[in-house]
């Protein structure tokens, strides 16, 4: 028998789709950021999805087959909130164990950013239980720390992210209204460009 292809619903064989849901700075930060990339690219080279890559802060993934359920929870939460001020203070670097290094933007204030993804992914409700535990009950997994920055380049080898000698030139500082959260979209299991499905405004 055939195997099932993952990116269709086997029931109405429905395109599948990968949502990225993200906050979208403005134009001319934009284009300082691409600037940055440029400087690091004369310095080390950067592969070319480093170089394409627009400037965002990365809110959450998610597979769904049609815009509406992503749309939904967006909308819902985006009534709920206001606009807020995004500040940017200068470089920091994600380190990967020793293989590889990620070059960002530091967010001054996460806690906004981060309140805005507890809403829109929450923590499920632990059910009150009457059991008695054992030793070999397995402990609830943490949820996974979110660090909501702008990406200048990510995984660059070591060996290359050494031979930068000064990061004086990264110490970005600027400033945005948030007032939108975007959602793009490309087909689950391609490697396309994400495609614009809606801008949600904040209040």
């Amino acid at each position: 028998m055939a195997k099932k292809n993952n990116a269709q619903l086997t029931l109405f064989n429905e395109n599948v789709y990968e949502y990225f849901v993200l906050l979208s700075p403005s134009d001319p930060i934009k284009e300082a950021v691409d600037g940055l990339k440029d400087q690091l690219h004369a310095l080390i080279g950067l592969e070319d999805y480093n170089r394409r890559s627009v400037a965002h802060v990365s809110l959450f993934k998610q597979r769904a087959t049609s815009d509406s359920q992503v749309l939904k929870l967006v909308k819902k939460v985006a009534a709920s909130l206001e606009p807020f001020t995004i500040k940017l203070a200068g470089h920091e670097v994600l380190k990967h164990g020793g293989v590889s290094r990620t070059l960002c933007l530091k967010i001054e204030d996460p806690e906004p950013i981060n309140n805005l993804m507890a809403l829109l992914d929450p923590k499920p409700v632990a059910k009150k239980s009457y059991r008695q535990t054992s030793i070999l009950d397995k402990a609830p997994r943490a949820k996974k720390v979110i660090h909501p920055h702008i990406t200048i380049a990510r995984n660059i080898a070591t060996a290359d992210f050494d031979r930068i000698e000064d990061f004086t030139p990264f110490d970005y500082h600027e400033e945005w209204l948030c007032d939108r959260i975007t959602i793009l979209r490309r087909l689950e299991g391609s490697t396309g460009i994400f495609s614009p499905v809606k801008e949600v405004m904040l209040g």
